[in-house]
């Protein structure tokens, strides 16, 4: 999305009121985006390689893209298969597609048709919807080709950049200029028990067929609660943004993402496809940014000068289970460092580092603990 004109600023003050239907407005990220609205319609929620969005802009075509979805015949508790990426529209189809009482079915861009053929069938997912190009890839025909292999699938839709024949149009560029209308004709969902549920995946390590993926469906409590953690040790507030370069397609990319940003009220930047240039460019514009990333870059980070600064840096490693675990490597840097710990699909836990050293956190000290047997954490609440 791009600047709005001169009410596209980073300003958390204001008295317009953005009304988006508040009837229809229910808990989790979709209630965090309409109450930024409502409280400061002018600020600056995401950026992102197209450009910044505000919370006007996100809250209304959130809600344009939930009457869509329901307009296209998806009832509430139907699955829709969302390619994410590190762009402030996916953010926002996962929120619309929330709003419409609809189970999100997140995986991330660059899968073939057969696996997005075989990650429908697994999911029982009725609609496909992602962005056409990204980062010099065309998706466009893959989606149309899982669709005919699919026996689920009946509805496609491209996020943009560009239209593809045969698939719904549900671009910014398409649909905000009719979001007034759209939104005041929004019917309220019938939420299921599915309603604020978001499903993941949990790939196999090696390649192999999609039927050997697990599906992992998330409370949003639980995420919340997981964030809730992450913000207190990484110390989130509005008074820096959020820079992060993990897609939210997981629990963990959710959690060090737009649920923190949303939750912290700070402006989350996404970056993605990783491109270095483009990349020490957005941490420039925003010098004073939370940072997140993978651990495995952290030394890439520091040989840059990315860990200067007294803003915190958010390092994520995956493990296949708690059992799994051992402790990153040292990192010499200025900034407060936390270790996000995903537990493949099931858990993130945050963790303070003190004087650089990473620590074995309290919950997974006791290799005796019923947590640590059965392969799961006291903040793993996703069943």
């Amino acid at each position: 999305m791009t600047e709005m004109g001169p009410q596209a600023r980073d300003n958390r003050s204001g008295d317009e009121q953005v009304h988006v239907g508040d009837e229809h407005i229910h808990a989790g990220l979709d209630g965090l985006l309409q109450t930024s609205a409502r409280a400061c319609p002018a600020a600056v929620l995401f950026r992102d390689g197209d450009g910044a969005t505000t919370a006007e802009q996100a809250a209304l075509y959130s809600s344009a893209l939930a009457a869509q979805f329901q307009q296209c015949g998806l009832r509430p508790g139907e699955r829709v298969l969302l390619i994410m990426s590190a762009r402030t529209i996916a953010v926002l189809a996962l929120a619309g597609a929330l709003r419409a009482g609809l189970v999100p079915v997140l995986l991330p861009c660059g899968l073939g048709p057969v696996e997005l053929a075989g990650y429908a069938k697994a999911s029982a997912a009725a609609a496909l919807v992602g962005p056409t190009h990204l980062g010099g890839h065309d998706y466009g025909d893959s989606y149309l080709s899982a669709a005919a292999l699919s026996d689920t699938i009946r509805l496609i839709a491209t996020l943009g950049p560009s239209c593809v024949d045969g698939a719904a149009d549900f671009q910014v560029a398409t649909l905000l200029p009719e979001a007034g209308r759209t939104v005041s004709g929004l019917a309220k969902p019938n939420l299921g028990a599915e309603s604020e549920v978001i499903i993941t995946f949990e790939r196999p390590a090696a390649p192999g067929p999609t039927s050997s993926a697990v599906l992992v469906s998330h409370r949003q409590s639980a995420i919340f609660s997981a964030v809730l953690r992450l913000a207190s040790e990484a110390q989130l507030n509005p008074s820096r943004p959020l820079l992060s370069t993990l897609v939210p397609a997981t629990f963990a990319g959710l959690v060090a993402g737009p649920y923190a940003a949303l939750m912290a009220a700070a402006s989350l930047t996404l970056h993605g496809p990783f491109d270095a240039a483009e990349f020490l460019r957005a941490c420039d514009a925003e010098p004073d940014a939370h940072l997140a990333a993978p651990a495995a870059i952290a030394p890439v980070l520091h040989e840059a000068g990315l860990t200067r600064g007294d803003a915190s840096l958010i390092l994520l490693s995956r493990f296949a289970s708690p059992a799994a675990f051992t402790l990153p490597e040292p990192l010499a840097c200025e900034r407060l460092v936390v270790d996000l710990s995903a537990f493949g699909e099931t858990a993130a836990l945050a963790h303070r580092r003190e004087g650089g050293l990473a620590a074995w956190p309290a919950e997974l000290r006791d290799a005796q603990s019923p947590a640590w047997r059965d392969g799961r954490t006291a903040l793993s609440m996703n069943t």
